[in-house]
């Protein structure tokens, strides 16, 4: 009788802990869901650039992509995200390891949205009609990267000739959820042309980006002041913020300037004071010389 009982014991016991299980899966660990982000970018084809700039753009391992396409301009296009790093002239991996959209002359099917598999890297978009020119950067970041900021410049060269200027746009993007203030500063080398940046910190967001207009100036002050000397010279910008620095480099060429036909490149002023005062001089001495004869 007693091991009837005990029998019996045992399997309430069981019963119960069944049922515990069964109405109570809350009492088990679970483990959390991990959602990426959800992107839309929309990029514009407009000859020769993307968007006018070709952007930077940044996504972070995991996320979804959905990449919305037009133009502007009067050509035809094909967009590209070169994920195997084997150049814009291969689409037959597109759909597989490249994304990648057909040839459009006017609005095509947004491109994905695709999940961003590939390892954490730099890599290139590209329009594959105009792929010398319509491309920029497109970084995968680590889910579990340090925030941080890039730095860019748009063009990366100039030539300005003798006694000009020319521009650039210098671009910051915040990466891994980076926010702050990123101060600029350009050097020239070797000396001679002047390197200004407007404004010279910019406030990023979380995910955001700001740009900096960087002036070089190949003019020189005064009449008698040595022109910036013809050739090659390399801008370079840096970006800081705290302990992080990055740096963009801009390569310039000062030319030379002609000046026109009939003209000396002396400065006029000082020239005709110059014969004046000649004149004035032997005016004098012939009058003083009369008066002693």
């Amino acid at each position: 009788m007693q091991r009837k009982n005990l029998s019996g014991l045992v399997v309430s016991l069981i019963l119960i802990a069944g049922i515990t299980m069964y109405f109570a899966p809350s009492a088990l660990p679970s483990i959390l869901q991990v959602s990426a982000s959800s992107h839309t970018i929309s990029l514009v084809a407009n000859y020769p650039n993307w968007n006018n700039s070709n952007p930077q753009i940044s996504v972070t391992q995991g996320d979804t992509v959905t990449i919305s396409l037009s133009r502007t301009d009067a050509y035809t296009h094909q967009f590209l995200v070169d994920f195997d790093n084997d150049g814009a002239g291969d689409t037959g991996d597109c759909g597989t390891t490249d994304q990648c959209s057909g040839l459009f002359t006017t609005a095509p099917p947004p491109v994905g949205p695709f999940t961003v598999n590939s390892n954490p890297a730099t890599y290139t978009y590209y329009c594959t009609v105009h792929s010398l020119y319509m491309k920029g950067n497109f970084v995968v970041q680590s889910a579990t990267a340090t925030p941080d900021f890039g730095v860019t410049s748009n063009p990366t060269s100039l030539t300005i000739s003798q006694g000009a200027s020319g521009t650039t746009a210098v671009t910051l993007n915040s990466l891994n959820g980076f926010a702050g203030t990123v101060n600029l500063s350009a050097t020239v080398s070797p000396s001679g042309p002047q390197a200004s940046l407007n404004p010279a910190s910019i406030s990023l967001s979380t995910g955001g980006s700001g740009s900096s207009t960087l002036t070089v100036s190949t003019s020189s002050s005064g009449y008698y002041s040595t022109p910036v000397a013809q050739g090659s010279y390399t801008v370079n910008v840096v970006a800081s913020s705290g302990s992080q620095s990055h740096s963009t480099s801009v390569m310039l060429t000062v030319g030379s300037t002609s000046s026109p036909t009939g003209n000396s490149s002396l400065p006029v002023v000082p020239i005709v004071g110059g014969i004046i005062g000649a004149i004035v001089v032997v005016g004098v001495a012939v009058f003083l010389l009369r008066r002693k004869s």
